[in-house]
């Protein structure tokens, strides 16, 4: 029995992809495994409010472009004697007799008797949280002027740890986390939020040993996480990153000093 080139060729071929397919099996076999971790976050609600510093900048800035600034051509925005024009005209000269004095303002103008306008109702800035301050830590409304992040405690061990999950063969960072944690069969049900990932490449890396940890950044947009039932985690809290510093300082793994590069903390 002969053989022709082709057929060696393409014995050869088939023995080369053989072997190249066992020793990758074998050298998967061995690897160790990837790990992606999600830092989940609320951005803040409100801004925060001004130093004294800042306010007193910002109002200095605004007196100086006002006086280096051409008049308002009035006739152009508003009806001569129409109710808009005057209030105009009188909260300019308001403005002028408080910056500058009465002598700069000048007389008041004669705009007749203008009607209030309605009162718009001032809420506290934590009216938000105090309505939803039964939840503690698992509420969403909590600290509106500061970003939160999410922290799970896990059924095994009542560690607090950020969502963490080991990803299988040809799975990417990106796709594992919103399968199985944040996707609508996550275990944060994706039916009851929305998630948006900042970025499909990792933020920081953890290396343990071998194992290698890689986290991805994401922000929730609406609604609030589930726990589903066959979560690995029994519970979560949402913190802000003095609290997430103590929370993770405070247990026996100081996983805190591991992840402190990833916010950029110091020493």
């Amino acid at each position: 029995m002969s053989f022709g080139p082709r057929s060696i060729a393409k014995a050869a071929a088939s023995c080369s992809k053989a072997s190249t397919r066992a020793s990758s099996s074998s050298s998967t076999s061995t690897l160790p495994p990837l790990r992606a971790s999600l830092i989940l976050s609320r951005q803040p609600l409100l801004t925060r409010p001004q130093h004294p510093l800042e306010e007193a900048y910002h109002t200095h800035n605004r007196n100086l472009r006002h006086a280096l600034s051409n008049p308002l051509p009035e006739h152009f925005y508003f009806r001569e004697g129409s109710l808009p024009h005057r209030r105009y005209q009188h909260a300019e000269w308001q403005y002028l007799k408080e910056t500058y004095g009465p002598v700069i303002a000048g007389p008041e103008p004669s705009v007749g008797e203008i009607p209030p306008e309605r009162e718009h109702e001032e809420m506290p800035r934590d009216h938000w949280e105090q309505v939803d301050a039964e939840r503690g830590e698992r509420s969403l409304e909590r600290k509106p002027e500061e970003e939160v992040f999410c922290l799970v405690q896990t059924k095994e061990g009542n560690q607090w740890t950020f969502p963490e999950i080991v990803l299988g063969q040809g799975e990417t960072l990106d796709g594992a986390i919103e399968s199985r944690i944040t996707g609508t069969n996550g275990w944060f049900d994706g039916k009851t939020m929305d998630t948006w990932l900042v970025t499909k490449k990792p933020i920081g890396m953890i290396k343990k040993g071998k194992e290698r940890t890689y986290f991805l950044k994401s922000h929730i947009l609406a609604g609030e996480p589930r726990l589903t039932k066959d979560a690995p985690w029994k519970s979560y809290a949402w913190l802000t990153k003095s609290e997430l510093q103590a929370r993770l300082s405070e247990q026996k793994q100081n996983q805190w000093e591991d992840v402190r590069p990833v916010f950029g903390a110091r020493d």
